[in-house]
């Protein structure tokens, strides 16, 4: 009886193996394959939407560390999963741009004439001296910093990561927006 127990279990285990073996190549398969599509569209997408390039890059992470820990079952789940994912950001990706590209266009034809709206509203105010309390305050440095801003912003652009000079071109915007009614507001 003992010998019919350990000759089923060996055969039991030797049946495993094959499965083993086959969820582990579909897994790295499927996680090449993956990985190969994320790789075409990387540079886009992280020009373009970081957020999910950094969600895709972190899931990548995640099922190799799986598959490195024997979860071949997990790793491939995952693996599909993120080429599902991929696929779907590479069909977006279009739109996205776009999308961006019009707000870039939007913000970098109004913002220059902001400043320059801001720049005569200060036309002869001073910046205060170095160590005056509160002078992050004043207006004129105020003004320095929204012209900063809008110098990485354009920098950004230039550099070809929209998503970032759209969203630095937003914080300047919203600046000027405000220092344009604090100033209306006390004259």
């Amino acid at each position: 009886m003992k010998r019919i127990f350990w000759l089923g279990m060996t055969l039991a285990t030797l049946l495993m193996l094959p499965s083993c073996g086959s969820d582990k190549k579909a897994a790295e398969t499927a996680l090449a394959q993956a990985t190969q599509a994320w790789n075409a569209i990387k540079a886009q997408a992280e020009n373009i939407v970081p957020d999910e390039a950094k969600s895709i890059e972190d899931a990548i992470a995640a099922a190799t560390a799986q598959l490195q820990g024997g979860d071949n079952k997990g790793a491939l789940a995952a693996a599909t999963s993120l080429g599902t994912r991929v696929k779907e950001l590479a069909d977006a990706l279009p739109q996205k741009t776009a999308e961006a590209q019009s707000a870039w266009t939007e913000l970098s034809g109004s913002i220059p004439g902001t400043l320059a709206t801001l720049e005569k509203k200060l036309k002869g105010l001073k910046a205060p001296a170095a160590g005056t309390p509160n002078a992050d305050q004043s207006p004129v440095v105020m003004l320095g910093h929204l012209k900063d801003g809008w110098s990485d912003a354009q920098a950004a652009a230039q550099g070809g990561r929209i998503a970032e000079a759209v969203s630095k071109g937003n914080d300047v915007r919203s600046g000027a927006v405000k220092m344009l009614n604090d100033l209306q507001a006390g004259s």
